[in-house]
C-alpha cells in the first residue's frame, strides 16, 4: 500500500546485488569473465563467448521467446536459492531478438501477422512496441532481486556537435534507443580496454568516469576515474567510495545489508482485485438495507468506476489489460466505505 508516512531515509547498500552493471569494451578484454566473478551467476548467453571460460554457469539463448521462457523460471524459488546474478551476454544480441519478436508478431493491415522490419509497422509505433517489451523484460530481472550485468562491445564513432564540429567518441556498439533503456537502468556504465604502460606492460582497465574520449559513467559520488579490471578491484572501487560519502553524509544513510529499490514493486493481480471488488460490494450490501444502497451507496460506486473506465462502463466488462484502473476503483471504493459506513 503507498504510503506516503511510511515513507524512511534511503539507505546506500554496499552488497553489489543490488546493483545493475554495464560493461563495454574491446574485444577480448575480460567483460565476460569478470561478470562471471559476480556471486552465484546466471549467464544468458545470447554472444556464446563463454568457451574458455571455466566454471561459466551458461545458458545458450537462441531467441526471444526462450529470454521470456527464462524470465519465467526466474521467479522459481528454488532458482532463486542458486542464483543471485543474472549477466546478459551481449545486450545487443538480445535487443535485436527483441525486434525480430516483435516484428514477427505485429499484426499487418490486411489482418495477418508479421513484417520484414520494425519500421514497417505503421506511425512509428513498432520502435515504441520493442522498446517496452525490452524494457519490461530487462527491468522484471530486477524486480525480481536480482543483481543485472549487461554487456556490450565497443566502437570509436564520428558525432557532430551543435556547432557542426565533428569529434569521436568511443561508445558501445548497443544502438542508441536501448542504450537510453540500460542506461537508466544501470548504476554503473563503464569502459574497459587494454592499457599499456612505460616499460611495454599490458594490463586490462576499467574506466569508469566518463571523459570526451569514452561514455561511462556511475551513481557513486565518488567512484574512481579508472581501475584494474577484476572483480575485486570493482568491489573495493565501490565500497570504497562509499565509504567517502558516508564520511560525508552520516553512517545513518548506509548499509551492510542487500537492497533493490526495484523489488518493491507490487505486481497487480487482476484476479485478486475483482474478486476484492465484488466482495466489498457483498459486504457493504449485506450490512445496509436496498433503498440506502440504491439511494446512496449504488450512485457513488457509479462515479467511482466512471471516472476510471468511462461513461456508461461496468466492472464486469472490464479487462485484463485495465488492471492498474481496476487497482484504483478499488482503492477508492474502499476510501469511501471507511469515510461513510
Amino acid at each position: 500500500m503507498l504510503d506516503l508516512l511510511s515513507i524512511q531515509p534511503h539507505q546506500v547498500s554496499r552488497d553489489l546485488r543490488g546493483y545493475s552493471v554495464f560493461f563495454y569494451g574491446e574485444p577480448k578484454s575480460g567483460k565476460t569473465t569478470i561478470a562471471t566473478k559476480f556471486p552465484r551467476h546466471v549467464l544468458l548467453a545470447f554472444e556464446k563467448g563463454y568457451n574458455a571460460i571455466p566454471g561459466a554457469m551458461a545458458m545458450p539463448i537462441n531467441s526471444w521467446a526462450e529470454f521470456k521462457k527464462v524470465l519465467k523460471q526466474l521467479k522459481d524459488e528454488a532458482v532463486k536459492e542458486k542464483f543471485e546474478t543474472v549477466i546478459i551476454d551481449t545486450v545487443d544480441i538480445a535487443y535485436d531478438l527483441c525486434e525480430k519478436y516483435v516484428c514477427a508478431n505485429a499484426k499487418r493491415p490486411d489482418g495477418g501477422f508479421g513484417v520484414d522490419a520494425i519500421g514497417d509497422i505503421p506511425f512509428g509505433k513498432g520502435y515504441t512496441l520493442v522498446a517496452k517489451e525490452f524494457d519490461e523484460c530487462l527491468r522484471s530481472i530486477v524486480q525480481m532481486d536480482y543483481g543485472l550485468v549487461l554487456i556490450s562491445h565497443a566502437v570509436d564513432k564520428t558525432f557532430t556537435d551543435e556547432q557542426g564540429h565533428e569529434f569521436n567518441q568511443i561508445v558501445p556498439t548497443l544502438g542508441s534507443k536501448p542504450r537510453n533503456i540500460v542506461s537508466r537502468m544501470c548504476d554503473i556504465i563503464a569502459y574497459s580496454r587494454a592499457v599499456q604502460d612505460a616499460e611495454g606492460n599490458v594490463s586490462t582497465k576499467l574506466f569508469m568516469r566518463g571523459t570526451p574520449r569514452y561514455v561511462a559513467g556511475s551513481r557513486f559520488k565518488y567512484t574512481p576515474d579508472c581501475i584494474n579490471f577484476t572483480y575485486n578491484d570493482l568491489v573495493k572501487a565501490i565500497g570504497d567510495a562509499i565509504d567517502k560519502q558516508m564520511a560525508e553524509d552520516g553512517q545513518e544513510y548506509f548499509t551492510d545489508q542487500h537492497s533493490n529499490l526495484y523489488s518493491n514493486v507490487v505486481e497487480l493481480n487482476f484476479d485478486e482485485l475483482l474478486n476484492e471488488f465484488n466482495n466489498l460490494v457483498s459486504d457493504l450490501t449485506s450490512k445496509i438495507d436496498d433503498d440506502t444502497f440504491k439511494e446512496f451507496w449504488s450512485p457513488r460506486i457509479t462515479q467511482i468506476i466512471e471516472r476510471y473506465l468511462g461513461k456508461g462502463q461496468k466492472v464486469n466488462n472490464i479487462s485484463r489489460e485495465q488492471t492498474e484502473a481496476l487497482d484504483l476503483i478499488v482503492s477508492d471504493f474502499k476510501e469511501l466505505i471507511k469515510n461513510n459506513l
